[in-house]
């Protein structure tokens, strides 16, 4: 039988009290540590301005740690009154950490940013209250979103015909770049917004999901449309290369590489179509295969043009028409490359190992004719045109005899150096010839002509008769310079005077020894000379005449117009001094008294006076003057390039004053002998 009524009795309170607070104390524990959890959360990923609100969650927590509770101490009050104020403060920190979420979205425009900040807070955030606000914040993305959308179709409409390309793009996939761009633009975010249901079930979400298909339609289609153009234009690209490989330009006729840039430009889509991960079309792919092969060919050819440009401008113009058939010859060789050979040809290679042979040899001939063109022809006739056919020292003076000497011993030594500079000048023309017939041309070529050949050996020919004719003049002109003299006139002088002529007494003048005729006939002598230099220097094409039968430059130059004037002004060089000279002479016609007047006759008519002793004193001071006056006067006078020396007349005219002297003195030592004796 079943017991009526209660078998035991005993208190809930007493036996679960206990055990309620425990749980209530456990359920706090949790809620406090889940708080502290979800704020070291926020520090660990150290958000930009959260660095107040972790310091003031550090301060809460450090002021609970200093209360010392026992955490499972459930019977203590004093714990549930302080997690109370916990709490609040918490409250208050999580209303300073909504301002933060709030002000951080507000801050940010982009959707996509703001998607990445929206899920980093739901992955930290676990208490309701910001989980709910968080919530709110996904449907003003969305939102916003909406207007992302209208900015995107905005945009494409305004750039579609012109969008901004990427640096370095080529057209096609600049185009595409940018329409991927705004489409990875509205195309992520709707993928984030996928996972929220609840957002997309809206009403005004049906209308920001119908926009973005058809933003996302158009932005497809428009790639597609620029993908098939390009593909369809691939085959005209492909057509360039089947031009020549060389063209010449009809304006400047100058030759460049005829690539087409349009491979360039195929090869460029394709190679950044391909990384973006769209599929090239075979045909397209062949072309891009062979990149390497086509750039080689352009360089390679854009240099052996270069090249041949390089080689052709080192030409000199005076062996242009000498190497016409040369150049003619590398044309030769470069036709195929205009004519035949296309990009797609087998034997490129083969051709531009031909043409850079070609190229080579020729520049090995210009090299060879230049150095001798510069070291053996022009650098001798600018040695002829400067050598001086008279040597005039600048601090001597000569007689005649040796002027006429120096001038006859350096025209002798000159003479043969000439000559043989003129031999040289002759075989470097010869030579130049000889490697222009000797360089072996194709068969289709013609050789260089007869006329050509006469032509160069004619130009340098008449360049050795200018360069004689130059150092014939310039020898000349310095002779009549120098005649001329620079040192003024009288004893000082800064150039010195070219000839040193001696003043004598022949009486009964004063007169010049060697004379003026004799100094005009000495600078003849000297200009035939340098005129004689260009007898010994044999006209050109002469090898096979005996020396003797020779003809020389000595005709032509003698017949010059400006020879002809110069050596006219040197043979009456001298007359511009005769006056002065005469006038100098002249100067001593105050002595001629000294050998005109008769001694005995002078000195009888003194005896007539019957003079005194007074009277004798008188005319041996007289005499003794006039010697004083013959010694002061100058040793030497500089009239133009003559040192006129008057040692010679000092010495004959002293003689003559003491001849007078004398003529007193013996008379007057005779008289007082006779006067003595007859005392």
């Amino acid at each position: 039988a079943t017991p009526k009524g209660k078998q035991f009795d005993f208190s809930d309170q007493a036996i679960f009290g206990k055990f309620d607070l425990f749980c209530r104390r456990l359920i706090k524990l949790i809620d406090m540590f889940s708080t502290i959890h979800q704020f070291r959360a926020l520090a660990a990923h150290k958000l930009d301005g959260m660095e107040g609100l972790i310091e003031e969650f550090k301060k809460i927590i450090n002021s609970f740690k200093t209360k010392g509770h026992d955490l499972l101490g459930f019977d203590s009050n004093k714990f549930d009154r302080d997690y109370v104020e916990f709490n609040v403060q918490i409250s208050e920190l999580e209303g300073s950490l909504q301002d933060f979420i709030n002000a951080s979205f507000d801050s940010i425009t982009d959707i996509e940013q703001s998607l990445n900040l929206l899920k980093r807070f739901q992955q930290i955030l676990q208490r309701e209250r910001l989980k709910s606000d968080l919530d709110s914040k996904f449907n003003v993305i969305f939102q916003n979103y909406g207007t992302e959308l209208e900015k995107v179709q905005k945009l494409y409409e305004k750039s579609k015909h012109s969008p901004p390309l990427s640096r370095n793009l080529p057209p096609v996939a600049g185009n595409i770049t940018w329409s991927r761009h705004l489409l990875k633009r509205i195309e992520e975010p709707m993928k984030k917004f996928e996972t929220n249901q609840n957002v997309l079930a809206s009403k005004d979400a049906k209308k920001i999901i119908r926009s973005y298909n058809k933003v996302a339609r158009t932005l497809v289609a428009f790639e597609y449309l620029w993908y098939q153009a390009w593909t369809q234009s691939i085959e005209t690209s492909k057509a360039g290369l089947q031009a020549t490989l060389i063209i010449r330009h009809p304006d400047d006729g100058n030759l460049y590489v005829n690539f087409d840039q349009e491979i360039l430009q195929l090869i460029r889509e394709a190679k950044c179509l391909d990384r973006m991960g769209i599929e090239i079309p075979e045909s397209a792919k062949i072309v891009l295969l062979q990149e390497d092969k086509f750039k080689s060919y352009y360089n390679d050819l854009h240099y052996l043009l270069k090249e041949y440009d390089r080689i052709v401008s080192r030409i000199l113009p005076v062996t242009a028409d000498l190497l016409r058939p040369h150049i003619n010859d590398l044309e030769y060789k470069l036709r195929p490359g205009m004519v035949t050979l296309t990009w797609t040809s087998m034997n490129i290679d083969a051709y531009k190992h031909h043409f850079h042979t070609g190229l080579t040899k020729l520049e090995e001939l210009v090299v060879n004719m230049n150095d001798v063109v510069d070291n053996r022809i022009e650098k001798n006739l600018r040695i002829i045109s400067k050598t001086q056919l008279v040597d005039l020292p600048r601090d001597a003076s000569f007689t005649l005899e040796a002027f006429v000497r120096l001038q006859e011993e350096h025209v002798d030594a000159l003479a043969e150096s000439l000559q043989g500079k003129n031999v040289e000048i002759e075989t470097a023309v010869d030579d130049l010839v000889e490697m222009v017939q000797t360089y072996k041309l194709d068969p289709h070529i013609e050789e260089v002509t007869e006329e050509t050949v006469n032509n160069i050996k004619a130009h340098y020919r008449k360049n050795m008769y200018r360069a004689m004719l130059t150092s014939t003049k310039t020898s000349l002109n310095a002779l009549k310079k120098r005649l001329k003299g620079s040192g003024g006139s009288g004893f000082f002088f800064v150039q010195r005077p070219f000839f040193e002529l001696d003043v004598t007494l022949a009486i009964p003048t004063v007169a010049l020894s060697p004379s003026l005729q004799e100094v005009q006939r000495a600078i003849n002598k000297a200009s035939q000379a340098v005129l004689r230099v260009s007898k010994r220097v044999y006209d050109w094409g002469q090898n096979t005449v005996p020396i003797e039968s020779r003809k020389t430059f000595f005709d032509s130059i003698t017949k010059d117009v400006e020879i002809v004037c110069v050596v006219l002004m040197l043979t009456g060089s001298i007359e511009g001094t005769k006056n002065a000279v005469k006038n100098y002479l002249e100067t001593f016609t105050k002595y001629q008294w000294m050998w005109k007047e008769d001694k005995d006759m002078a000195y009888k008519k003194f005896l007539s006076r019957k003079p005194n002793i007074d009277a004798y004193e008188y005319e041996l001071k007289r005499f003794v003057a006039v010697e004083a006056d013959i010694a002061a006067e100058p040793p030497l006078h500089i009239i133009g390039s003559l040192t006129l020396n008057t040692n010679n007349l000092k010495l004959q005219l002293k003689h003559e004053a003491s001849m007078w002297k004398v003529q007193y003195s013996d008379n007057l030592h005779k008289q007082a002998r006779e006067k003595m004796a007859g005392l």
